[in-house]
């Protein structure tokens, strides 16, 4: 028999590092004269293919990149806006989804997925996984043409990720706006924008997981990378924390703070796709200390 689970919607904080110089998120640069300090333009990413819809327009910067300053456009076609959003719904109908009164939801997880929301993430990232395959090939071609190293090609995504604007989706179920949606709308809450990131790292062959913290309502991303900074170890391997909230906070940067209490965990699921980085593997540095994923009980039925 089914259990109800219980869960808490919404992020608790943001955090922005970058508040001194943050770049605007609301179309493209402005060229210099004769064309000096325009950044790169990646293009505009398209779905489905030959959809006619105005762009959404992200500006970020990536200062440790040569460029700092890079544009890209995600046009979605309204009509796969609204089946991706219909998709969700129907799976919280499919799981008994409702809310409580005080920022909680109760659901009934499938078998298996009882404890946290990975269950939930997986459904969000095979339904939009498709839709965000266009903005992949945008950075993939971006890596062949300037030849970035698996480090720059991370660094260029999680600012692009991080630029994003902070806005907890209220209204949606569990809390969480479909990753597609959050690049089309240009706006998301903690765990919805590491979905993007998780998807866009994944589908280029980064390992990655999602990470939550029930108690500081907070969600993040893990990567394999040889940063220095704070890593939870999960199956053997350091996952570096990736804030997703703050704009410019470096790979392997947590708060410290948010390690007090530290109930952080993996939380796994399969990526529906997937294409294998070809360029080498980063040289290796001094490993950084890593945090013992600690065990948290399930919330009770």
């Amino acid at each position: 028999m089914a259990c109800a689970g219980i869960g808490a919607s919404g992020c608790g904080l943001l955090l922005d590092l970058a508040s001194d110089d943050p770049t605007p998120n609301n179309g493209p640069t402005a060229p210099g004269p004769g064309g000096q300090g325009a950044g790169a333009d990646l293009g505009t990413a398209t779905y489905p293919p030959g959809a006619v819809t105005p762009p959404a327009l992200h500006s970020w910067t990536a200062k440790s990149l040569k460029p700092s300053k890079y544009r890209l456009g995600y046009a979605l076609a309204p009509s796969e806006g609204e089946a991706i959003d219909t998709a969700f719904r129907e799976y919280t109908r499919r799981v008994g989804y409702r809310t409580n009164n005080n920022d909680t939801f109760r659901w009934v997880p499938p078998p298996g997925c009882s404890g946290d929301m990975h269950c939930v993430y997986a459904e969000l990232v095979t339904e939009d996984a498709a839709a965000l395959a266009p903005v992949v090939e945008r950075f993939r071609a971006r890596k062949a043409t300037e030849h970035l190293s698996t480090m720059d090609l991370a660094v260029l995504i999680v600012t692009f990720v991080q630029n994003i604007e902070y806005e907890i989706p209220g209204k949606e179920p569990f809390g969480i706006l479909p990753p597609a949606l959050v690049v089309s709308r240009k706006k998301g809450d903690c765990d919805s924008k590491a979905l993007v990131a998780h998807v866009i790292l994944g589908a280029l062959g980064y390992d990655t997981v999602m990470l939550s913290s029930t108690a500081h309502k907070h969600a993040m991303l893990g990567i394999v990378l040889p940063v220095q900074g704070t890593k939870l170890t999960f199956g053997g391997r350091g996952y570096a924390f990736t804030e997703l909230t703050a704009r410019g906070s470096p790979i392997g940067h947590v708060n410290p703070s948010l390690l007090r209490p530290n109930d952080w965990k993996a939380e796994p699921f399969r990526f529906p796709t997937g294409t294998k980085l070809t360029s080498k593997p980063e040289p290796s540095v001094p490993a950084a200390p890593s945090v013992a994923a600690p065990k948290v009980p399930r919330p009770r039925p």
